[in-house]
């Protein structure tokens, strides 16, 4: 008799502009009315700019222009995703990703996650792309995400 999975990992679909974001629910530390920013010079286009958040300067990182470059960042976002940094050895505690509608909890289990095959996007950045019922959504690298930030601070 075959085993059959019920574990389910609660996780976010965060809204890009074009696409969608899949995280685990335990990197989200809040999702705020996108604030108002600080413009910062000296930094890779990807950066948008920091935030004042719990006495600490959050990077606000568009993922979306990193993951494809041909993407243009822009500030036009409504809600601001702040996560957590993945690694716990480094200064790096949080950091911010904007975001364009409300994020949607959802649970999965390894048999809802299809990997998508065609039109493979090329980034060190993500990890793969999935589909979630009708949206694809990227699967970030998070570790190279967090590197990246962490050369630039």
């Amino acid at each position: 008799m075959t085993e059959s999975t019920t574990d389910f990992i609660p996780c976010m679909l965060i809204p890009l502009r074009q696409h969608y974001l899949l995280l685990p629910n335990t990197t989200i530390a809040e999702v705020i009315p996108m604030p108002r920013i600080t413009p910062v010079q000296d930094k890779p286009k990807d950066w948008l700019g920091l935030y004042q958040w719990h006495a600490q300067n959050l990077a606000i990182i568009d993922l979306e222009s990193l993951i494809e470059p041909n993407e243009q960042p822009d500030n036009n976002a409504n809600k601001l995703c702040v996560l957590y940094s993945i690694n716990t050895n480094n200064k790096l505690q949080a950091y911010a990703l904007p975001c364009y509608g409300a994020p949607q909890l959802i649970h999965l289990n390894e048999t809802a996650l299809r990997l998508v095959t065609d039109g493979e996007v090329e980034s060190e950045f993500l990890h793969c792309r999935t589909h979630i019922g009708n949206k694809v959504a990227y699967i970030p690298n998070l570790d190279k995400l967090e590197q990246m930030i962490l050369q630039h601070i």
